[in-house]
């Protein structure tokens, strides 16, 4: 752990590489950024035409948005407790606005930790920085014993 209680340079590249090398991440079309202290980015460039659709539109459709806030809030807990199960136990999504153009974010930061269950926030960008919806989750922790995490250690 790094001396900001965030991830050190070794876990934060083990962590983004172990999710960036994901199978369901490279369906999602999404990758893991976690340079920012305390924050957990999923991008999403190039937003491809799968992404689309959202009310018959060129807007991105909302099960796309649901599946980021998802990966992105489970993420935070997951990578805040250094890779104990995690699951979403919660999602509370407000769409804001479409979501166009060519690339998206969502970031998310805990906002309370538990024993077994940790709060999280999260907010989706668009290419403009404009923010297009929020999304708040419940993450259900498994055990007390961290075990080996996902980093390899």
């Amino acid at each position: 752990m790094g001396a900001s209680g965030w991830l050190d340079e070794t876990e934060r590249g083990e962590f983004e590489a172990w999710w960036n090398g994901h199978a369901g991440m490279k369906h999602m079309g999404a990758r893991v950024d976690l340079s920012a202290p305390g924050e957990v980015r999923c991008v999403v460039d190039p937003i491809e035409p799968h992404h689309r659709g959202g009310l018959g539109t060129e807007a991105v459709n909302g099960a796309v948005i649901a599946g980021l806030f998802d990966l992105a809030i489970g993420m935070s807990a997951y990578v805040h407790t250094r890779g104990r199960r995690a699951g979403v136990a919660q999602l509370s999504i407000q769409f804001l606005r479409p979501v166009l153009g060519a690339r998206f974010e969502t970031v998310s930061r805990v906002t309370r930790v538990g024993t077994n269950i940790v709060f999280a926030a999260a907010e989706l960008l668009d290419d403009r920085g404009v923010v297009c919806a929020r999304g708040d989750g419940i993450v259900a922790v498994a055990g007390t014993d961290r075990g080996k995490a996902r980093t390899g250690r």
